[in-house]
């Protein structure tokens, strides 16, 4: 079974390589950016986008600070309270290392936004879409 790769990348990359030659497509040329710093640019956008869908990782990170709490719990009576208190803690650690994963993710896009090769893209896919 062939697996279709359908990522930000591969779908610029695919416009691009079925309408370089057609009248009107947009020339990187005329955007002030070389070939180079566009693939450089592609390559590291699509890897910061990659690394935050990875659901293998995310799931595994999320389910070891889940049980922090209860494994901290362990060393004192069991009680219900104590369960509850676990419960809300690892929720809560969730919820910090959510919120700490969506700021790092933003901080690195915006240090690699490129406006002239945003410009280029979102050229490109206008003119694959009319």
């Amino acid at each position: 079974m062939e697996q279709i790769l359908d990522d930000m990348e591969h779908r610029v990359r695919k416009v691009i390589a079925d309408h370089r030659e057609d009248p009107g497509f947009p020339k990187i040329e005329d955007y002030g950016v070389s070939e180079e710093d566009f693939d450089d640019y592609m390559f590291y956008k699509q890897a910061i986008i990659d690394d935050v869908d990875s659901l293998r990782k995310k799931y595994t990170i999320y389910s070891v600070i889940f049980i922090i709490p209860f494994v901290v719990m362990a060393f004192f009576d069991t009680t219900v309270t104590n369960f509850l208190i676990a419960l809300a803690g690892g929720f809560v650690l969730c919820a910090i290392y959510y919120v700490i994963t969506i700021i790092i993710n933003r901080v690195r896009m915006s240090r690699l936004n490129n406006e002239s090769i945003e410009r280029y893209i979102a050229d490109v896919m206008k003119f694959q879409q009319g």
